[in-house]
This record gives structure tokens, C-alpha cells and sequence, in this order.
């Protein structure tokens, strides 16, 4: 029998990650954690709270990438921020609903399996959480995964500083012959 996502699995996981996310944008309201005061000092789209959440998480992933082309977390926020500004209005509300999420306590333990905080864990525990985060059984929680660190990958190898740290020269330079 295959093991793969069927359709009623499909419709099951899309059922329980909507209600969650409701679930947790109506608490998030009511506890005064998605009050919009606008982007966070200089950014386009992040809010403050956003960016407390992320840069150490941006940190973990992109430890390496970053140390190679000679940058830091906030380099790697400042990408993912210009990436936002280049997607759709509807993608980048997605985004900014599962940061809302990720910002509860609960909701962060169900996704990501700790209660703490990215700020509060070590390099180490930081680590051990994107090991168990990746690994997860749950498909809202892989979801959740991918839609965070899938994005922050891309907005950094876009830059030419940090695609050249990878080997890759960049695109085809136009050559009039």
C-alpha cells in the first residue's frame, strides 16, 4: 500500500492546518500579539516582532552561507525582507500569518516541538530544534518548515555576494560578438 499523501489526507492536513492557523490568528488578536504597528526600522514588510523571531533562526540556517560571504543574521533578515517586497501581496500576508503563529507559545511547541523561544535557545539547542523541526512527523509542522527556511535560502543565494561564496559565477554575462 502506498505510504505517500492521499487525497483524504490531503483534505484532513489542509482542514487541521486552516484551523490552526485561525485558531491561532484569533488568539494572536486577542492577546495583542498581531497588533500591526508597521514595519520594524528598516524594513519594508517585517514587523519588530517578526525580526526578534527570525534572526536567530536565520543565524541557524545560514550559519555557514553567511560566515563565507563575510555576513551576518541581519544581512540574512535584510534578504528575506527584499524578498517579500518582490512576492505577491497574498504570499507574503501567508507569511506573516505564520509568524503571528510562531509567536504563541503553544502554537510554536506544536510546530516546532519546544516552548522556548529561538532568542532563548543556545547554538547548540537551535540546532537540535531545526533537526527535530525538519524531521517531524506532523505535516503542518514540515509545512511550517519549509515555508520558513525554503524562502530564507532563496532570498540569500539571490544576492551575488552570497551566490558566489557558493562556486556558482552567476548568470551568463551578455556577450556581443
Amino acid at each position: 500500500m502506498d505510504k505517500g499523501i492521499n487525497r483524504r489526507g490531503f483534505l484532513k492536513l489542509s482542514a487541521a492546518g486552516s484551523a490552526m492557523l485561525a485558531a491561532g490568528s484569533g488568539l494572536a488578536l486577542l492577546t495583542g500579539c498581531s497588533s500591526n504597528d508597521g514595519p520594524a526600522e528598516g524594513y519594508r514588510h517585517l514587523r519588530q516582532q517578526d525580526v526578534d523571531l527570525l534572526t536567530p533562526l536565520v543565524g541557524a540556517v545560514l550559519g555557514s552561507a553567511l560566515t563565507a560571504a563575510g555576513a551576518t543574521a541581519k544581512d540574512g533578515m535584510k534578504a528575506f525582507d527584499d524578498l517579500l517586497e518582490g512576492g505577491m501581496p497574498g504570499t507574503r500576508a501567508a507569511v506573516l500569518e505564520v509568524l503571528d503563529l510562531m509567536q504563541l507559545g503553544a502554537a510554536r511547541w506544536y510546530i516546532t516541538g519546544t516552548w522556548a523561544s529561538f532568542a532563548e535557545q543556545s547554538e547548540a539547542e537551535l540546532q537540535q530544534t531545526l533537526t527535530q523541526w525538519s524531521a517531524s512527523e506532523r505535516g503542518l509542522s514540515r509545512m511550517v518548515f519549509k515555508g520558513l527556511t525554503q524562502p530564507m535560502f532563496m532570498a540569500w543565494y539571490v544576492k551575488p555576494q552570497a551566490a558566489r561564496s557558493t562556486g556558482y559565477p552567476g548568470p551568463p554575462q551578455n556577450v556581443i560578438a
